[in-house]
């Protein structure tokens, strides 16, 4: 499939149920159960070492749990690697920004094609014939992502001249530029000033869509109160709390255990 021949795939809930991960003996996530919805931004918040990027390298098939189910839709994603989830439409951001200083920002969000480009995505950088019509394609639709996060202006430009916001919102634009049908982002706002928090408030808001199960780990709690329409609490590898963000505030073994620990 080319990338000018990208097909929407139907939305789908992301189920997990009952899911166990261990190493070495020491229980890392403990029968966690949640459904995340399309159409909805949902948090997932919990002191260091509670089992957030746990549970997103299981969500991936980086890790492999030893118990439980995760289903999209109806399709069962035990023994899935992970590059077939990414052809699924699983996506994914992590807490450090990775661009190429080598490439533009366009040619950098355009690495996000490579799971639906026939010529891959290296032959999609060289000047040979296959990778021609790949490479407007691919341009294309990087510059959409560009756009819908308010930074087509930079496209051109390397990363190395760009500030950490702007970073972080071309990461997420090459996260998106294949649509995905379930986007994961790693603490987005890790190192960004208010400003840039702001922008990368609205950012998000933006991409709630029908079509897309959006999970936010997050340390930043007021960026996590604006923009998540539910909110899954972590703590030491087992779900603490669920509920909208009132409810999580209000919830006394969340302000004990996490919450109470942002006015120390």
């Amino acid at each position: 499939m080319t990338a000018t021949a990208t097909v929407m795939q139907p939305a789908a809930p992301l189920a997990v149920q009952g899911l166990s991960l261990s190493f070495g003996g020491i229980q890392v996530l403990q029968k966690i159960s949640l459904q995340l919805r399309p159409g909805e931004i949902t948090g997932l918040i919990g002191p260091n070492g509670a089992g957030k990027t746990s549970f997103f390298n299981c969500l991936t098939g980086l890790y492999s749990p030893q118990v439980g189910s995760i289903r999209l839709g109806d399709v069962k994603l035990e023994g899935v690697p992970p590059t077939g989830r990414a052809a699924l439409g699983f996506s994914r951001s992590f807490q450090h920004v990775a661009l190429c200083p080598e490439l533009s920002v366009a040619e950098n969000v355009a690495i996000g094609l490579h799971r639906q480009s026939r010529a891959g995505w290296l032959d999609a950088f060289l000047p040979l014939p296959q990778g021609r019509a790949e490479r407007a394609s691919n341009r294309e639709l990087a510059l959409a992502a560009l756009s819908r996060l308010g930074i087509a202006h930079v496209a051109d430009e390397s990363p190395s001249q760009l500030p950490p916001g702007v970073l972080r919102l071309a990461e997420i634009a090459r996260a998106i530029a294949g649509q995905p049908r379930v986007l994961l982002l790693d603490e987005p706002a890790a190192g960004l000033n208010s400003v840039e928090t702001r922008d990368l408030s609205d950012a998000l808001k933006k991409l709630r869509s029908p079509g897309l199960v959006l999970v936010v780990v997050e340390h930043d709690m007021d960026l996590i109160m604006e923009v998540c329409d539910s909110i899954h609490v972590l703590n030491v590898g087992t779900l603490l709390a669920s509920g909208t963000p009132a409810q999580i505030r209000g919830n006394a073994d969340v302000v004990r255990v996490y919450l109470g620990d942002e006015d120390e």
